[in-house]
């Protein structure tokens, strides 16, 4: 069976600001004040606070944020592009659909461990539950489109789709669920069979019918 793929479609990702895209001293910014808000809230969070995390002068804080708030949704804006630029990239490094899909779900579960500070519904839990819910479908589309191959080749396999939007958010609610309680090394290694598990299920469903 030869897998043909359909045609892919336009990319709507949203893009950053240039500023924020090209200058190390905004990176470092985002990056200081992720560590300040995992620290103290951002109830708690000062602009005093967001400089001494980042290591940068106030003058270069306040050259790029006027305020808190600026730097809070800039925050947000950061971490969601980066899942979507990465997981775009991890699914891009293959042209196999099988491998594809490994390394997008291997990519999903690195991506969740290394961003998200121990504790973080403790300090801080209205502000990554805002983040989640008002990026969430943003987190689906990602998904979906980084799994579009992989989930044509499925299709194909079975000789009939599947729900696609529903099986891509079962995965984005599974990854949530390990910020509320943490994932293990068995429930990683779970995550990480889910590609072989799937085809492995397909097949033998197709070979039904043969």
């Amino acid at each position: 069976m030869k897998f043909q793929p359909d045609q892919p479609q336009p990319d709507d990702t949203p893009s950053l600001p240039d500023e924020l895209v090209s200058s190390p001293s905004v990176i470092k910014i985002l990056s200081g004040a992720l560590d300040a808000i995992a620290e103290r809230g951002v109830r708690r969070l000062s602009m005093s606070d967001i400089i001494e995390a980042s290591g940068v002068s106030r003058g270069t804080l306040y050259r790029y944020f006027s305020n808190k708030d600026d730097v809070l949704a800039a925050v947000s804006e950061y971490v969601c592009v980066g899942f979507e630029n990465g997981i775009r990239n991890a699914a891009e490094e293959s042209s196999d659909p099988m491998t594809r899909f490994r390394n997008v779900i291997e990519f999903y579960a690195r991506y969740t461990h290394e961003n998200s500070p121990d504790r973080v519904f403790e300090v801080e839990p209205r502000f990554h539950l805002e983040f989640f819910r008002n990026r969430f479908l943003r987190y689906k589309i990602a998904l979906r489109e980084a799994l579009k191959i992989s989930i044509d080749y499925i299709d194909q396999v079975l000789g009939q789709p599947i729900d696609r939007d529903g099986f891509v958010e079962a995965l984005v609610r599974l990854q949530l669920s390990t910020l509320v309680v943490p994932a293990d090394d068995d429930w990683l290694e779970r995550w990480n069979r889910i590609p072989d598990n799937i085809e492995s299920w397909a097949l033998k469903f197709a070979r039904q019918f043969v």
